[in-house]
């Protein structure tokens, strides 16, 4: 029986929500919601990875623990799906267009991947995205940040990210039964790191045009997010995963996080 639980939260989306989680820091916010406008493309294809992953598995824990990690992955992106709609009709026509252009080539390459691309990889993919979350998480639920967001977002990402958590050591035990091949992980890890950020700083690009200023440029808003995750700890955090020694069970988790995550009814093991 799996420890991970399969929440099914009953969030409103009014059309005027505003399309910055906090109006007072846009560059931040603008990379936020970019993540929101991934996951409708990433997180099917995490299913569909762990879906072909568990046939492979002996470990009937295991097995249970992906299939609930895939109901957690499937509440996310749909209700990221949902705010996305109601964020995208706020945007002018011209970033719209961009942000559908960007979201269609995402889906693309994750088609592509399913398709044509291997287990391994697939599920290293898997692994190196979310070591990457985890460490986003640890950064991002504190009590300050989290309490400067508008009601909706801050509703919205302290129950994902606090399910990010939760969910922390499935990919990486799926690959380590399926693959386990270190070199393999990080190699393939470190470029879904890298695919994935290449398009979420393109659409906060596109989203600081729309919202801030028309004239940023994408290696504007690729160095302040460089020097903003770096500052937060999220890069250290990320890179800590690719050591030889990485377990993100053994990962401490601070007051803030296990906070957080209990007052979205979640305890951390």
């Amino acid at each position: 029986m799996s420890t991970i639980t399969v929440r099914r939260p009953d969030f409103a989306w009014p059309s005027d929500v505003p399309v910055l989680p906090d109006a007072g820091d846009p560059s931040r916010s603008c990379e936020l919601v970019a993540l929101s406008f991934t996951l409708p493309y990433l997180e099917p294809y995490l299913i569909r990875t762990m879906r072909a992953a568990a046939k492979e598995v002996d470990d009937e824990l295991l097995r249970a623990e992906m299939k609930a990690f895939s109901g957690q992955e499937a509440q996310h992106y749909q209700q990221h799906a949902r705010i996305n709609d109601v964020v995208r009709a706020q945007l002018s026509e011209r970033g719209a267009a961009a942000m559908r252009a960007l979201e269609d080539g995402l889906e693309d390459d994750y088609r592509r991947y399913t398709d044509e691309r291997s287990l391994a990889f697939n599920l290293a993919y898997a692994e190196g995205f979310e070591a990457m979350t985890f460490a986003l998480a640890r950064s991002a639920m504190t009590g300050d940040d989290v309490g400067r967001f508008v009601p909706e977002w801050a509703n919205l990402l302290a129950w994902h990210l606090a399910e990010e958590v939760e969910h922390r050591t499935v990919t990486f035990d799926a690959y380590e039964a399926i693959v386990g091949r270190y070199p393999y992980r990080v190699a393939v890890g470190a470029m879904a790191q890298a695919h994935f950020l290449r398009y979420l700083l393109r659409m906060a690009a596109v989203l600081r045009r729309d919202t801030t200023d028309p004239a940023t440029p994408t290696r504007r808003v690729v160095v302040d997010a460089l020097r903003r995750n770096w500052t937060n700890g999220t890069i250290p955090r990320t890179l800590r995963a690719h050591l030889p020694s990485y377990d993100p069970r053994t990962v401490p988790l601070s007051d803030d996080v296990r906070s957080i995550a209990a007052s979205q009814g979640i305890d951390l093991r």
